[in-house]
């Protein structure tokens, strides 16, 4: 059983890119919802539980903000990293994939025509 959660939990994140800017604000709340979700089961003071009710309250009230204040001033932070990537290489006109490569487009060549002969000429 805990090879499953094992291997899912390293596929999930084996890009090794930053998902978005509130990924980590993210993990806090989970984090944060598991603390009083074992302070409930363990029959805790309710003063510690009301703290950490206070503080995941306060926790997704900067969610939202930082969401809020992304939205306006930078979409771009919201989007995850490898979204940025791809889109940058689309507009630089970088073309090719994980198996051939990248091949810049050259003006001699149709775009069809230039993936096989730049792939040849890189020695692939």
């Amino acid at each position: 059983m805990f090879t499953g959660v094992r291997e899912l939990l390293s596929h999930s994140d084996a890009s090794g890119a930053k998902s978005t800017i509130l990924k980590p604000l993210t993990w806090f709340l989970a984090l944060i919802i598991g603390g009083i979700l074992l302070l409930l089961k363990f029959s805790s003071p309710i003063w510690l539980t009301i703290m950490l009710a206070i503080i995941f309250c306060l926790g997704v009230a900067v969610f939202f903000f930082v969401y809020i204040y992304c939205l306006i001033k930078d979409r771009d932070s919201l989007r995850s990293e490898k979204f940025s990537i791809q889109k940058l290489a689309i507009e630089k006109g970088i073309i090719g994939d994980d198996i051939i490569g990248i091949i810049s487009p050259s003006n001699n060549c149709l775009q069809d025509n230039c993936n096989f002969q730049q792939s040849k000429e890189d020695g692939i």
